[in-house]
């Protein structure tokens, strides 16, 4: 009688498991699945960013001219002046005091998003503009510095991109989500026509930014691929230096899915085979694309954070930070609505902070990776003080001998196969190294 060997034992378990999720809505790039899942690691306080040399900044501008019903971020319509103003004191109080408390720190990288940071007034912009200017005089800068803002179309104006520049930007991230006027319509945003995106964009490069990044979803309601043509002759108009796509993630709006895993890994086919006809360059299952190969069409903030898991500070209401022992998010990340009571806040303190054991910010990690498509050997190590290789000696083998990932030098690479269900793929290293 033949017996089944442990070895085969567990690869089944695991193509069980990889099934069991292939179509979750669940397993995406979001971590934790729910927040209930870190309920027992909530201590009160702040993060300590104690021996923490280098980090990156991001500061959240909560307001929008019009909110899109399918943004996940905490944001809500431009509020009075008076309330930018104030909005704006809240952060200069907070970043003071953090510089204050961590002198030494060497900022690898300050993204400023949304919201839309654009929408404030063009004196409460300048006056954000002012704070990030003051921001860095103050800090050692990476070598590898690259700051980003984002912004819409709608509240770019020449004088607004003027500040941009001589506060030292020369990255800009702008939100177009689909070109399509109807998928526009069924999903409640608002674009301009290409004629004054286009005249936006010559601003732009006129005024002194050098790369432009344009955000595209794939998986809203009413998007098929005719529309997704759309997209793609838009960006051959617009010619940004960068695109991003986006996969519209149901399962935090609390929504049913507009497309199922198959449509959705089409979509993004789709999008990777026009971008790269177009001269993009991007690797297959990652969301970046750029036109200049040896740059990953990111901000320095992005990529450290997505490739290399460092700490980073985020200010502002509901922000997400992140140091060695955990995660943060500050007041105002609960509940649909953002009231005005929290904006008048002086200050913008953690609500919300989660002291994680290593496995649980492994997770976190290959949730915001599986954005660039890998696994990177020597992250996952320092993240597990521990050999990942040896730890996830199973889960690798499995992904190799199914397809789903292969192995180039120091990072275990996502298929086309197994971007097909890239949650399931990824989720299969969420194990705990305690049980």
């Amino acid at each position: 009688m033949k017996t089944t060997s442990s070895t085969e034992r567990q690869r089944a378990s695991l193509e069980e498991l990889w099934m069991s999720r292939k179509n979750n809505k669940l397993y995406n790039t979001s971590y934790p699945l729910s927040p209930d899942d870190w309920k027992k690691y909530r201590r009160a306080g702040e993060l300590d960013f104690s021996g923490v040399r280098q980090l990156a900044f991001y500061i959240h501008i909560p307001f929008c001219r019009h909110l899109c019903p399918f943004c996940e971020y905490k944001r809500t319509t431009t509020p009075s002046k008076e309330i930018q103003q104030r909005y704006l004191s809240g952060l200069e109080t907070d970043v003071k005091a953090f510089i204050d408390k961590y002198p030494d720190v060497e900022l690898s990288g300050f993204d400023i998003g949304g919201g839309t940071p654009t929408a404030l007034s063009t004196a409460n912009f300048g006056r954000l503009m002012d704070l990030y200017k003051h921001t860095v005089q103050r800090l050692h800068l990476s070598a590898q510095y690259e700051p980003s803002i984002e912004g819409t179309f709608q509240t770019l104006t020449t004088e607004k991109t003027r500040m941009i520049t001589a506060a030292g930007f020369r990255r800009v991230s702008l939100g177009i989500q689909s070109a399509n006027k109807l998928v526009q319509q069924s999903n409640g945003r608002i674009n301009p026509d290409s004629a004054f995106m286009l005249q936006t964009i010559n601003t732009l490069r006129t005024e002194g930014v050098e790369k432009i990044n344009i955000d595209l979803m794939y998986g809203l309601k009413g998007q098929d691929l005719p529309h997704l043509q759309n997209d793609l002759d838009l960006i051959e108009i617009l010619s940004p230096e960068h695109v991003t796509l986006y996969e519209f993630r149901p399962n935090l709006l609390g929504v049913n899915e507009n497309m199922s895993k198959e449509e959705l890994y089409r979509s993004y086919d789709f999008l990777y085979k026009g971008l790269t006809a177009l001269g993009y360059n991007s690797r297959f299952g990652q969301n970046t694309f750029s036109k200049n190969s040896t740059d990953k069409g990111l901000s320095s903030y992005l990529r450290n954070r997505m490739f290399h898991f460092m700490p980073y500070k985020g200010f502002g209401i509901a922000a997400q930070s992140m140091s060695p022992q955990g995660i943060s998010y500050n007041i105002g990340k609960e509940g649909n609505r953002l009231d005005t009571e929290l904006l008048l806040s002086n200050t913008f303190p953690a609500a919300d902070c989660y002291l994680l054991p290593r496995h649980e910010l492994l997770s976190k990690y290959l949730a915001v990776s599986a954005y660039g498509g890998f696994i990177s050997f020597e992250v996952a190590n320092r993240i597990l003080k521990d050999d990942f290789g040896k730890v996830f000696d199973a889960e690798i083998r499995f992904c190799l001998d199914r397809g789903l990932m292969d192995r180039h030098k120091d990072r275990l690479r996502i298929t086309p196969e197994g971007f097909k269900h890239y949650g399931a793929t990824f989720s299969l290293f969420y194990k705990t190294t305690e049980q």
